[in-house]
């Protein structure tokens, strides 16, 4: 466990790490105002220390178990072994494995031996899953899950093969990209300034205009640090958490005038500080969710922190080719990208339709 503790009018941040005593110097003065960044910063660090901790032990327990046949493998053991390594993944993630695994041990029971699972067994696992009335997308998301875990005893060689594979899977189904459109993103942009206004908080506002203006992931956004920007070579380092890749984005004209103007402050921060130290994922969803409250959007899932990349995406798709489109996204493949481009060949459509009947009426 990580402790705060005051010394010489400042705070500091301690905790153990393989039996050694570590301290951090925050920089901050022990005043109230500062407690809570203190507080949020040691939370960070616990957490990270607990990953650290969790690695340590993951490798541990795969050097024990190099040594086990494939034989003696079962369900239960590789489901221990699997769970390490998403002690290093998002809590969600860990959370839908758990839902996923309840549901394959109905159907391949904890003792069950590893490399006695079949295909046959996938099919009952998907069926089960499609008797719960769960939609296509949870059904593949929990199937991938529990496949992930067989591809993670292959790699280790615990199995010769994975006995799961995609062929199962229903349909992907494709959904209607949802964007904000001018009148609700201008209310909900003044709406934040306000509540940035009365809170004497910026950050609110200046995350949602980010979220606009790079197409990131929240958890992306809240990660960058000072030094990751570069106004120079007008480009953001980002570090993408889904995939683990590094890009560099580029700032446009907008971006590189808004974080100038807007703040100032991050010339202020050391190079190491998060621009919003004080921010996490569940707390900028828990303002957003309030903010719509505010302004009467009642639609629960329609409009959420991921339109904001949405609309970052959709804006670009009309002038820029997808392959910048995917890079700005970080997309591996651009056949993600597509859907924006779809969308927008809708409304070219309907334009030419609406112009072709306002010309056929006049005649």
């Amino acid at each position: 466990m990580a402790t705060i503790i005051r010394k010489n009018g400042m705070y500091f941040i301690q905790y153990w790490l393989s039996s050694k005593r570590k301290t951090i110097k925050t920089k901050l003065a022990a005043t109230e105002e500062n407690f809570d960044k203190v507080t949020l910063m040691k939370n960070r660090i616990q957490d990270k220390v607990e990953i650290k901790r969790s690695d340590l032990k993951y490798r541990d327990i795969l050097n024990s178990a190099s040594n086990v046949d494939e034989k003696d493998i079962t369900i239960a053991k590789a489901e221990e072994l699997f769970k390490l390594k998403l002690t290093l993944t998002s809590k969600s993630f860990q959370d839908r494995f758990r839902v996923a695994m309840n549901n394959f041990n109905k159907i391949v029971p904890k003792e069950f031996k590893a490399n006695k699972v079949t295909f046959e067994h996938s099919l009952m696992f998907v069926k089960l899953l499609m008797d719960q009335k769960l939609s296509n997308a949870s059904i593949r998301t929990y199937y991938e899950h529990i496949k992930m875990m067989f591809q993670f005893l292959v790699k280790h060689k615990y199995l010769h093969e994975s006995p799961l594979n995609s062929d199962v899977l229903p349909r992907k189904s494709k959904k209607a990209i949802i964007t904000f459109d001018k009148n609700m993103l201008d209310d909900i942009l003044s709406a934040a300034k306000e509540i940035t206004s009365q809170s004497k908080d910026e950050s609110f506002y200046n995350i949602l205009m980010l979220l606009l203006l790079t197409g990131l992931r929240p958890k992306d956004l809240i990660e960058v640090k000072t030094s990751d920007i570069n106004f120079a070579e007008r480009c953001i380092h980002i570090n993408i958490s889904k995939t683990d890749k590094e890009i560099h984005i580029p700032m446009s004209q907008k971006l590189y005038e808004f974080i100038s103007k807007e703040m100032r402050y991050i010339a202020e921060l050391d190079s190491d500080q998060h621009i919003f130290p004080d921010y996490t994922v569940s707390r900028i969803g828990r303002r957003f969710r309030r903010l719509k409250s505010k302004l009467g959007i009642k639609e629960k899932y329609v409009f959420t922190l991921k339109t904001f990349r949405k609309s970052f995406a959709t804006h670009y798709a009309r002038g820029l080719d997808i392959q910048d489109v995917a890079y700005l996204l970080g997309h591996d493949e651009v056949a993600t990208t597509k859907a924006y481009y779809s969308k927008i060949l809708t409304e070219n459509v309907r334009s030419k339709m609406d112009n072709f009947d306002e010309a056929y009426n006049k005649k």
